[in-house]
């Protein structure tokens, strides 16, 4: 992460200020502690808001501390694809524990990450150990994934490849059956489902304690009251914002041309967004379907999106009610399904624009201050745990957040008779897709 000098966040990270980040002082007996500065000791970055797990590294620190994050950030640079086709490695020195720099509190400047260099082995000391690393940041990875690492992954041709398809399932966790059963699968999908549940159950992807305290909380105040979470309840997430103008855009525009209502010389259409409509569509599987409205009871579901202004609207206007006020999809079968609808957060009253901002997390450094990014922070992951745990979720692929829901309510199937042929390997909280791409790609894409 970038020191506090060159990072853009004042609190040293986009994903906003928990209590703990700030530094604190009594200055009055029995007075409350007061904030005098950032705890320049407390995780920064996507640390904030993720716990490394130690076993992941075999509890070793990260290597090659004496460089610093600048000349990092070069050597993240020079692995460019249009240049060079294999990512490189760099070898470099780990400094005996005597000499790593210590943390200091409080310190803001520049020379506190002061870069040190690749040292060759030849120019190092007696006893020196050193560590392979490949430096990429996100862009890198997504980068080289595609033409060198996808392959890899995915290559069951021969023995070697098998025996190291085996070894990476362990390195997630896996148990020593569960290696074998993920080197014998072939159907791409299934290896990337294997590998995302293997990452779930294993707690690489585990938030911090002030997250998931904070998260709790979260519930408690604003959505218990009306979804106790030990009922049953269905969840539905709605993408829209940004997404409108770039990876939807054309399964926005192929649904209203289904319909006949799109205009292909003006580009005109009803909404620049798929209905609202069309995602509770999906609960008509013929057992929700129930003729006599009087006889149907709601379905309750949740209801995460980054567009509530627009989807309340929906409801109060597009959707029939019945006599008790709650909203009614009648089907094109005839078929009559009402639901009772939780919102993760109330709207910002009268504020289009800080209600539609309040679900968005994401690298803008002038959404909000800093304890406004961490509610948000807040709120999305409230959203996010709700909804892994619904009884059906509805989505689509074409949300980073969908897909990793979709990745949470994965279970591997660790029964020691999937390795003698027997099926599924996965078990899969029940997902129906909304729209667009009918299956998931690869972890985290």
């Amino acid at each position: 992460e970038p020191p506090p000098a060159l990072n853009v966040f004042k609190s040293n990270s986009q994903f906003g200020c928990p209590p703990e980040a700030w530094e604190t002082r009594v200055v009055r007996t029995g007075a409350p502690p007061k904030r005098v500065g950032w705890d320049f000791d407390f995780p920064r970055g996507l640390s904030r808001l993720i716990k490394h797990p130690a076993w992941l590294s075999r509890g070793c620190p990260v290597p090659c501390s004496d460089i610093g994050y600048e000349q990092w950030d070069e050597m993240r640079l020079a692995n460019n694809i249009t240049r060079v086709s294999v990512p490189q490695e760099i070898r470099c020195r780990n400094p005996p524990p005597s000499s790593r720099p210590r943390k200091r509190r409080g310190v803001n400047r520049r020379n506190d990450d002061k870069d040190g260099g690749v040292v060759p082995e030849e120019e190092g000391e007696e006893g020196d150990k050193y560590t392979n690393v490949i430096v990429m940041g996100g862009q890198q990875i997504r980068d080289y994934f595609w033409p060198h690492y996808k392959p890899q992954m995915l290559d069951r041709s021969q023995p070697p490849s098998l025996s190291t398809a085996a070894d990476w399932a362990l390195r997630l966790g896996a148990q020593k059956h569960e290696s074998r059963i993920f080197a014998a699968l072939t159907d791409n999908y299934q290896i990337w489902d294997y590998a995302s549940a293997l990452l779930v159950r294993s707690g690489i992807l585990r938030f911090q304690p002030w997250i998931a305290r904070d998260v709790e909380e979260h519930i408690r105040i604003n959505v218990a009251d009306e979804l106790p979470l030990d009922v049953p309840y269905d969840g539905i997430h709605v993408r829209r914002g940004d997404k409108l103008e770039s990876d939807a855009r054309t399964f926005v525009r192929r649904y209203w041309d289904d319909l006949g209502m799109y205009d292909e010389e003006t580009g005109d259409m009803p909404r620049n967004y798929i209905p609202f409509s069309h995602y509770l569509a999906q609960f008509d599987d013929g057992e929700a379907c129930v003729e006599d409205e009087d006889e149907a009871s709601p379905r309750l579901v949740y209801v995460a999106t980054d567009d509530p202004m627009e989807v309340r609207r929906e409801i109060a206007e597009d959707l029939p009610k019945d006599m008790e006020g709650n909203p009614v999809l009648v089907t094109a079968n005839g078929c009559n399904i009402k639901f009772r609808f939780v919102f993760g957060r109330p709207p910002s009253e009268g504020d289009e624009e800080a209600s539609t901002m309040a679900y968005h997390i994401d690298g803008d450094v002038s959404k909000g201050d800093c304890e406004d990014r961490y509610a948000r922070n807040i709120a999305g992951i409230a959203d996010l745990m709700i909804l892994a745990k619904a009884n059906i979720f509805v989505g689509e692929f074409n949300s980073n957040w969908g897909r990793l829901v979709r990745a949470f309510r994965l279970r591997v199937n660790d029964s020691t008779k999937v390795t003698n042929g027997a099926r599924p390997v996965l078990t899969k909280g029940e997902m129906r897709i909304a729209w667009g791409h009918r299956h998931q790609g690869p972890p985290g894409w």
